[in-house]
């Protein structure tokens, strides 16, 4: 797999009710979709589609609310979401404490630097969820330490 190209992003969006503005303003270290159980769950689709981010390049204004659960790496993965209207705002895992993980919709219309290069979790992709064909698929999570 070639080297994908990471952008640097400054984007700033709100949540559906406004209450929370969230900024990316950094390099996006990886972008990929996640076909696994909890993401089909979070989203209401077939798959989440994700960019990381260095923690320290994301600022949110106002509080969010959050839910922990175990993943299926044994760490700790926390989303956070308005506490008013839902929007999820972003996740983090116990894995890599100092990256987020944001859900690139909800920067719609700021988000054409998106290109995923990466299913994860095809294990438990549906069939009627149609992924794009060249994306290479790993069955859990991606084997080595490259985001």
């Amino acid at each position: 797999m070639s080297s994908p190209k990471r952008p640097t992003i400054a984007v700033t969006a709100r949540c559906a009710c406004g209450r929370i503005e969230m900024s990316v303003r950094g390099p996006v270290m990886s972008m990929l979709m996640c076909s696994c159980l909890d993401c089909q769950q979070a989203t209401g689709s077939g798959h989440a589609s994700v960019a990381l981010v260095p923690a320290a390049a994301l600022t949110l204004t106002g509080q969010t609310k959050s839910f922990d659960r175990p993943s299926d790496s044994g760490a700790t993965f926390t989303r956070h979401f308005c506490p008013d209207c839902g929007t999820p705002l972003f996740g983090r895992s116990s894995r890599a404490p100092d990256m987020r993980m944001i859900p690139v919709g909800f920067y719609a219309g700021q988000n054409e630097w998106f290109a995923p290069n990466q299913l994860i979790f095809a294990r438990s992709q549906q069939a009627w969820d149609l992924v794009a064909d060249h994306l290479p698929r790993h069955q859990t999570y991606r084997q080595g330490n490259a985001p």
